[in-house]
């Protein structure tokens, strides 16, 4: 087996092997993340490549529900009227201008 390796129905995703944390864990690299999971007692690479990304493909999809259902659930309201609403902290102070600095060396023109 090859070091990245892909796996032919994950399209979009690269994996590979890697000796991290004490433990062989399989990375995954695809859709703009980084996915790392250890490697089960008898598992190949393969199949622990595959159990990551299904993984995460659940809890992205879980994650989209949820959303849609929270969104469903929440009429659109209003946003209320800011007209007499006061700062909780009071405005601070701005030191005043300081005069133009002169240089300390000055170059004689000869």
């Amino acid at each position: 087996m090859a070091n990245p390796f892909s796996v032919r129905w994950l399209a979009g995703w690269s994996f590979q092997t890697v000796f991290m944390e004490g433990q062989v864990q399989v990375e995954a690299h695809g859709f703009g993340i980084c996915l790392r999971t250890p490697m089960q007692p008898g598992e190949s690479p393969i199949a622990a490549a595959d159990r990551l990304v299904l993984a995460e493909d659940q809890r992205r999809r879980a994650l989209h529900n949820a959303w849609l259902r929270g969104q469903r659930l929440q009429p659109p309201t209003e946003a209320p009227s800011l007209s007499g609403a006061e700062a909780e902290n009071p405005p601070v102070q701005l030191p005043p201008e300081q005069p133009e600095l002169q240089p300390l060396i000055r170059l004689l023109s000869a």
